[in-house]
């Protein structure tokens, strides 16, 4: 018992010293890789305008795109299923096919796609503890072998990795639930592994200021219990949104909790790899509105130290040339201005 207290207090004494110490600045300015996408926006595209994504995209640097939910459950019934699906379990969701197009226009433009799984409704009110949670991480590794031997073949470069849709935060039903969040997600990650090891799970949490009491440290031990239960392999990608455009996090505060992050990972006896995934957007009462450009590349500043790769959600719905060509221009001088 003594030594496991000691064994306890040495590792939470190692996660402070990690919190504590900001490792020096890297001497490249942030640049983003990939965007997030939602099925929903782009499932009425047709060819000439994924092509023209896709354009954009490589002219701004961007070589990966995640396409978010390609299906949704509601009250434990499936929602909408956005690619072309056999399973069942979909007979009577709405469907349409965005998967398809998405993928021959990144095999065309060099752009890698993680194909993102489900979600469902019942999430956010009980996480792990919900009955619809077991049952949606089974879909989910149903979808992936049915896409991989639908589209394996064809797209074997395209096909990069797996996005797993559920949003882990600090709320309080989710850390009562965390071990059984982590047991769902082992099921992905095994599918994973048994499909193609080289293909890397990624997942997108986030981090809410409202509910890390007494500070962000608070946050640290879920994440930290959550890396000894998930059976992450080598190269998976831990993305934490920022949460500075929906509001959860404020600036002031984003350095700590990238120090948070970087130190639950450090945590994992796998390398799983440390992206950011900064929003681009402001949330406001009229909606999401494209952030202010300054105010982007100081969320690039705060993750730099502590990650090895950028994403964002989302340029493509927030900064490309359709929407926002003030913000794209601003991307694209900040790209190819000097260091």
């Amino acid at each position: 018992m003594l030594r496991r207290i000691l064994c306890s207090f040495l590792s939470l004494l190692f996660s402070v010293l990690h919190l504590t110490n900001a490792p020096a600045p890297p001497e490249t300015k942030p640049v983003v890789s990939g965007s997030f996408l939602q099925a929903w926006y782009c499932a009425d595209w047709d060819a000439a305008r994924w092509d023209a994504e896709t354009a954009w995209m490589k002219e701004a640097g961007l070589d990966t795109l995640i396409l978010q939910s390609l299906a949704s459950f509601k009250n434990g019934e499936a929602e909408t299923v956005s690619y072309a699906s056999d399973l069942p379990v979909f007979s009577g969701a709405s469907a349409a096919d965005v998967l398809s197009p998405a993928l021959a226009a990144c095999e065309k433009a060099g752009i890698k796609v993680f194909v993102g799984l489900a979600d469902f409704d019942g999430w956010w009110d009980l996480a792990g503890l919900s009955p619809d949670y077991k049952k949606v991480c089974g879909v989910m590794t149903d979808m992936m072998r049915e896409i991989y031997a639908r589209y394996a073949a064809d797209f074997g470069e395209t096909l990069y990795g797996w996005y797993f849709p559920p949003e882990i935060d600090n709320i309080p039903q989710m850390k009562l639930s965390i071990a059984l969040i982590a047991d769902g997600l082992n099921g992905v990650l095994d599918t994973a592994t048994s499909l193609d090891p080289g293909m890397p799970v990624l997942l997108s949490p986030y981090f809410s200021e409202k509910y890390a009491v007494p500070s962000v440290l608070a946050t640290l031990p879920m994440w930290q219990t959550f890396f000894t239960k998930a059976r992450f392999r080598d190269g998976d990608i831990f993305c934490p949104q920022d949460a500075v455009g929906a509001g959860w996090t404020s600036e002031k505060n984003l350095e700590k909790v990238w120090r948070m992050y970087r130190a639950a990972v450090d945590s994992c006896a796998s390398d799983v790899r440390l992206w950011a995934n900064c929003e681009c957007f402001t949330s406001t009462d009229a909606g999401n509105v494209p952030a202010p450009f300054d105010r982007f590349v100081r969320q690039l500043d705060a993750a730099a130290p502590y990650v090895e790769g950028f994403v964002a959600f989302s340029f493509n719905h927030f900064y490309s040339p359709f929407v926002s060509p003030e913000g794209y221009g601003a991307y694209l001088s900040y790209l190819h201005s000097a260091a």
